[in-house]
């Protein structure tokens, strides 16, 4: 199939309905678009990926618990809170 636009030709593909396909569940988050980080040193990348690779071992454990799209705002915006009176302690 091709469509014309001011002079251009432009060929596509027939595409396949999204509406047909089972909706991918999604969550909305507060998102900042730049943040400045401090390069890790590598005693503090030796840590975060131990503790990457311990929350990995008991996740396929068993040990987690299931996203809950209800609750999931809710617990969100405590941690916000708890983070904000803690660094105004």
């Amino acid at each position: 199939m091709a469509f014309a636009c001011e002079g251009a030709e432009w060929y596509t593909i027939s595409m396949t309905p999204t509406s047909d396909k089972k909706a991918q569940r999604t969550a909305m988050v507060p998102v900042t678009t730049m943040e400045e980080l401090s390069i890790l040193s590598e005693e503090e990348r030796a840590d975060l990926v131990a503790s990457l690779k311990a929350a990995e071992a008991r996740i396929a454990a068993g040990e987690y618990v299931k996203h809950d799209p209800a609750t999931f705002v809710d617990r969100l915006m405590k941690t916000r809170a708890s983070a904000i009176r803690s660094k105004k302690a």
